[in-house]
């Protein structure tokens, strides 16, 4: 099926088609509540399909104007037709089941719009391209955005991989290994890390094994490996999973507290919202990040009733604030990722963890 996708793209093409129809988006507070008196006037939308540049020209009040590279008009498209589509069209995609499927209502759509494709072609972070008119330079500003849909399951904030693994010691361990292993309850490596403990053993952060992931969360914090380290085995340790309730538990953890940095909540609860903030806009575990943006505008969230709101660059502290109170780690698969059980290498006995963000 050619136009099979899951919620997250289809949202990704909801986001498209609802902006050309309101040309404007509303910004959100840090608890995702539209704010009525901030919104961003959507000038253009530039969509690049099969290596061709498109603009959606919105500057018209109830006309969309389709220009392709070189500046032909290739079609005018009324705002009002497009309008009575998009109720239509979110009703299908939040009410499909399946982790792929098609959506007839698109089918119409995308002729009209000249679409050959659902998803555009993007960047890494950033899944749609704006030009919007600067409030604040009084200019208009070419910006991408990066969309996350709370249509259906929560979305992931960071991925899981072999690159997200953390390596931990484990110091004075007299047991056996391989009963360690052995461990298949439903929360193994809950069950594992406790009996590890049992024996009188300590764990210990040792490094980030992936050298890109270890330098991209250095460029935050460079003690950001050691606390986010902490975050995540308090989590796999059974004591709760979403950041801001992890944050009091590892500000005062032995880890952090033997730095003698005097480090607290506040200090904590800001270095991670520096990190889901970089994590949001910037950073991918497994590539090399420059410390900068890559979603340079910000945020968009298609959310359950079907408006979609946005977290500018100007409002980043409602964003960071939301990201922080709207986390939680998750657990993915353990033997695709390499993690949760006991090793040696070089007579050291190490054990990985994953890390994985999701939104709540």
């Amino acid at each position: 099926m050619p136009n099979s996708f899951n919620k997250g793209e289809w949202s990704e093409f909801y986001t498209f088609v609802k902006i050309l129809a309101d040309k404007k988006v509303y910004a959100a507070d840090e608890d995702l509540q539209r704010i009525e008196d901030i919104f961003y006037p959507i000038l253009k939308v530039l969509r690049k399909e099969n290596g061709v540049n498109k603009i959606y020209d919105l500057s018209e009040q109830n006309i969309i104007q389709i220009f392709q590279d070189n500046q032909e008009e290739i079609a005018q498209v009324p705002t009002e037709q497009i309008k009575a589509s998009v109720q239509k069209l979110f009703k299908e995609i939040k009410n499909t089941k399946g982790a792929s499927f098609e959506v007839q209502s698109s089918e119409e759509l995308m002729p009209l719009l000249h679409c050959d494709k659902v998803k555009a072609e993007s960047g890494k972070k950033e899944d749609i391209k704006l030009v919007i008119h600067d409030s604040i330079t009084l200019r208009d500003s070419e910006v991408g955005f990066s969309i996350k849909s709370n249509i259906g399951n929560a979305p992931t904030l960071l991925n899981a991989s072999q690159a997200t693994n953390f390596r931990y010691k484990i110091d004075n361990f007299t047991s056996d290994i391989a009963a360690i292993n052995a461990i298949s309850t439903r929360s193994k490596i809950r069950d594992r890390l406790l009996a590890i403990s049992e024996t009188g053993a300590t764990i210990s952060f040792d490094e980030l094994p992936h050298e890109i992931f270890r330098k991209n969360v250095r460029k935050n914090d460079s003690l950001m490996p050691l606390i986010l380290s902490e975050f995540l085995l308090t989590f796999f340790s059974g004591q709760g999973n979403a950041i801001a309730g992890l944050a009091e538990i590892v500000a005062s953890s032995s880890a952090i507290q033997n730095l003698n940095l005097d480090f607290d909540y506040e200090d904590i609860k800001f270095k991670m919202k520096y990190l889901l903030l970089n994590i949001a806009l910037g950073m991918v575990p497994a590539t090399m990040w420059d410390g900068f943006l890559k979603a340079d505008g910000g945020y968009i969230v298609v959310k359950e009733d079907g408006d979609i709101l946005c977290y500018h660059i100007y409002n980043i502290a409602q964003f960071s604030e939301y990201l922080f109170n709207h986390t939680r780690f998750d657990t993915p698969s353990s033997t695709r990722h390499g993690f949760g059980e006991i090793y040696e290498d070089n007579g050291q006995l190490y054990i990985n963890l994953n890390l994985q963000i999701r939104f709540i």
